[in-house]
């Protein structure tokens, strides 16, 4: 048996005594499950030699599988670590195709493109769904989609919470989130969950979902151990509107108003929570070979998504009145096929430890619309689209060699080294020539009588063959990790990592050193400094298409026919682009662990992450200087026009605080309490200078509005926790406190604040047997909204400001759950 494979079995023992049913627990083995978390083995953030959350020099949170199971709420992964881990943030977006099914998150103020995402260790594909949603500051790149992962798979997750781009690679700037996942040899676990929202507004309840997950173990040969994870889920849309303002339907012969205006149907915006479902499997094989040890794990999902937009009214150039008299509601579809394999030998020779792996990752989506049309086609146009394609394709190959020397007394060296080769690829293919071409339609009679109608299909992401892309690189890395025990009090870590990328990108260096030293048995004070490095990503290289997406102009939201541009395009050189070049950052961390007493942990950690040549979309570009280019270039000119830039410099300070305590209640029973609390706050350091392009055109490449995304989010999360445990009751409550936010404009007086909301979620759950358990409970259970927008609101959105917490209010939910 390796080390790894230790290291994982003691972790598995330790969550198991940490998840024991409560009413087959007593004082004694309470206290022993407390003892335990304060010394979870983990594998995360250190190599060989085993550490706990408390001896690590950097800090980690650890979330078992039964912490996510009893958040319920039919919740994804993402808002799971959003309710659980402060730093972490995942923002619920409303009728942002993409967004609406991959939501921006991010660690530490950061994206989720800053984040490094391991499966059991080994790193996990990004998807090949873009995330380019105006509020979000990954724009453009393409993180790893965490909803993808079935929870009922995982057996503990590890958020490593600092940078760790020497250790693991050049993506985890923010920090690095481990899911380990279950490796039983025998037992299960099956529940079935039903909820849905409170509603809105008078218009009923909604969002209704029911899921259902089953896993078990099973023994196989001489001491090995397959495990099989299967969770299904179906979803209804949650839709929050207001009415369309102004006038839908053309006047009447003389300028009478059109009668119909009195009955018409005004909420028409179906934006929302999309209508969602999904199938998800994970499979986990170790089998022992004589003096190695042969392990796979692997992952498969299938996802349809449809979520409505903006209506377009029966009196505009996006529509055909034959086809829609009163106008119509557009739907983004999507159709997503994702799955990772990892196949590894691993054992012991000479007093290494040594892994060999290897990990190929694919995520295909086809993008759609239905309830649609492409005007510009007239009468005959389609009413459903298949618009475009898109896939990313990641092969990774690891060996890993680890080995401890002893160098007399105490203290003890642990060597690693390692090599890797990755090979990425991403494609986009336009699907139905339909969804782009230009019909060359011009209305024949009524107002609208010698105007050409709108080309494109309405509601959806439409990739023409100009925009496709196909690009892939290689990419080579080595490392050396090393941790000096210089005595049981002290430690001192160092690693360096050196990648290249054959394309662009080219070569770097990163470095990391850390510490940790122990004052008394229960004070140890830590700190670490890094620096990292991310290139460009290939979305962000070769990403273009045009959607009409709802943006703030002038202090009133309307839609905008939107083209994100390739930076190397002449349209883009035109408007003075330039090559992306990578982001690198420098991390500095200093914090303090406190175990003064059995049950009672705390930690608090400061951190700065100075992040240079961040790559985001630019601001919208628009005018008679834009138009000119575009349709020099062969496009309407119709458009505003966006592309990826190396745009700020960026400050990132902020401080995490956790802490855990767990007591008797008398005879009464157990009592868990916790508190997480961050403090996180951006600053622009520099902006990129001006292209004298944009200047010539009186424009500005990064104006204030797009500022705004990175330094006015909420700075503070707080989590206070209680779990309560009588017999065979359980009560779960936890209360999370979002701080104000502010969304600016170019125009100051159209500039926007959002006060500070407390959400309450709560969970009671009773044991009817030793196997079966039921629960009730609600997320945001006083139903609490962010504040209303104060920006006038035409065409029927959601009336209140985009929150950390979403604008869907109250979800009730009700859990069976099965051990067998």
């Amino acid at each position: 048996m390796n080390t790894y494979t230790r290291l994982l079995m003691g972790a598995s023992c330790v969550a198991a005594a940490m998840s024991m049913p409560a009413f087959a627990q007593d004082t004694e083995a309470d206290e022993a499950a407390d003892s335990a978390s304060q010394s979870e083995i983990i594998v995360t953030g250190t190599r060989g030699q085993a550490r706990t959350v408390i001896s690590s020099p950097t800090p980690i949170d650890v979330i078992g599988g039964e912490d996510l199971e009893k958040l319920g709420g039919g919740m994804q992964l993402r808002d799971a670590l959003t309710q659980l881990v402060p730093s972490f943030q995942s923002t619920t977006v409303g009728s942002s195709s993409f967004n609406s099914l991959t939501r921006p998150a991010g660690l530490r103020g950061l994206s989720g493109v800053h984040v490094l995402v391991l499966v059991n260790g080994k790193r996990r594909h990004n998807s090949s769904i873009i995330d380019f949603n105006s509020g979000a500051t990954s724009q453009g790149g393409n993180p790893v989609d965490l909803d993808l992962i079935p929870s009922s798979a995982i057996e503990r997750i590890e958020v490593l919470r600092d940078g760790a781009s020497a250790q693991y690679g050049s993506d985890a700037i923010a920090g690095v989130i481990n899911v380990i996942l279950k490796t039983n040899d025998s037992g299960g676990k099956a529940s079935i969950e039903a909820g849905q929202r409170y509603g809105r507004d008078g218009s009923g309840s909604d969002g209704e979902t029911i899921s259902a997950s089953v896993s078990h173990g099973f023994a196989v040969g001489d001491g090995g151990s397959f495990t099989l994870s299967v969770e299904g889920k179906k979803a209804n849309a949650a839709i929050r509107n207001t009415d369309v303002t102004g006038a839908l339907y053309f006047p009447l012969p003389g300028g009478a108003p059109d009668p119909r205006e009195l009955t018409a149907d005004r909420r028409t915006y179906k934006g929302g929570l999309p209508e969602v479902k999904d199938v998800k499997v994970a499979q986990t094989l170790v089998l022992p070979l004589g003096n190695v040890e042969f392990y796979s794990d692997g992952t498969f999902g299938y996802r349809e998504a449809r979520v409505g937009q903006a209506g377009r009214r029966p009196n505009s150039n996006q529509n055909i009145i034959e086809i829609y008299p009163d106008g119509f509601t557009p739907f983004y579809t999507l159709k997503e096929t994702d799955f990772q394999l990892t196949g590894g030998l691993r054992g012991e020779t000479a007093g290494w430890n040594i892994d060999l792996s290897s990990t190929y990752g694919r995520n295909h989506a086809e993008n759609g619309a239905d309830n649609t049309l492409n005007a510009s086609i007239g009468p005959s146009s389609p009413t459903e689209f298949k618009t475009f394609s898109s896939a990313f394709d990641q092969w990774t190959n690891n060996l890993d060699l680890t080995r401890r020397v002893e160098m007399g007394g105490e203290m003890g060296l642990q060597v690693s080294l390692g090599a890797e080769y990755r090979y990425e690829n991403y494609v986009t293919k336009p699907l139905d020539v339909d969804s782009y071409r230009a019909g060359g339609y011009f209305y024949p009679s009524g107002p609208l009588a010698g105007r050409p109608a709108q080309v494109g299909a309405q509601g959806a992401i439409v990739v023409t063959p100009e925009d496709a892309a196909d690009v892939n690189r290689n990419v080579w890395a080595g490392y050396v990790d090393l941790a000096l025990d210089v005595s049981p009090r002290f430690l001192v870590t160092a690693a360096g990592r050196f990648e290249h990328f054959d394309d662009s990108s080219g070569s770097v260096f990163s470095g990391k050193v850390s510490a940790r030293y122990e004052v008394t048995d229960w004070l140890a004070f830590r700190g670490a400094f890094s620096n990292g490095f991310r290139a460009p990503s290939l979305a962000q290289q070769d990403f273009a298409q045009t959607s009409t997406s709802i943006n703030l102009v002038g202090g009133v939201y309307i839609p905008v026919l939107t083209k994100i541009v390739k930076t190397n395009s002449a349209v883009a050189q035109a408007l003075g682009a330039e090559p992306l070049k990578p982001e690198k950052s420098k991390n500095y961390s200093l914090g303090f662990t406190l175990t003064p007493a059995a049950g009672l942990t705390l930690s608090v950690d400061a951190y700065q992450i100075d992040l240079d040549n961040r790559i985001t979309l630019t601001g919208l570009l628009s005018g008679t200087g834009v138009r000119n280019i575009l349709i020099a270039n062969g496009f309407s000119g119709d458009q505003s026009v966006r592309f990826f830039t190396n745009a700020v410099d960026t400050r990132t300070r902020g401080v995490d605080v956790v802490g855990t305590y767990a007591f008797d209640v008398g005879s009464a029973g157990r009592l868990r309490t916790s508190v997480g609390f961050n403090y996180n706050d951006t600053d622009i350091r520099k902006i990129a200078d001006n292209p004298p392009e944009l200047a010539g055109l009186n424009l500005t490449l990064f104006d204030r509005r797009t500022q705004g995304w990175f330094t006015e989010g909420p700075k503070t999360k707080l989590i206070l926790g209680v779990n309560f445990e009588s017999g065979p009751f359980a009560i779960n409550l936890k209360e999370t406190r979002y701080d104000k936010f502010s969304t600016l404009d170019n125009n100051p007086a159209n500039d926007q604040s959002f006060g500070a909301k407390w959400i309450t979620d709560l969970e009671v759950s009773y044991g009817v047997t030793e196997k079966l358990r039921v629960a009730a409970g609600a997320y945001n259970i006083f139903d609490v909204y962010p504040d209303r927008t104060t920006v006038a609101n035409t065409i029927g959105l959601a009336p209140y400001g985009a929150g950390p917490f979403g604008q869907y209010g109250g979800y009730y939910y009700g859990r069976i759950s099965l051990d067998f």
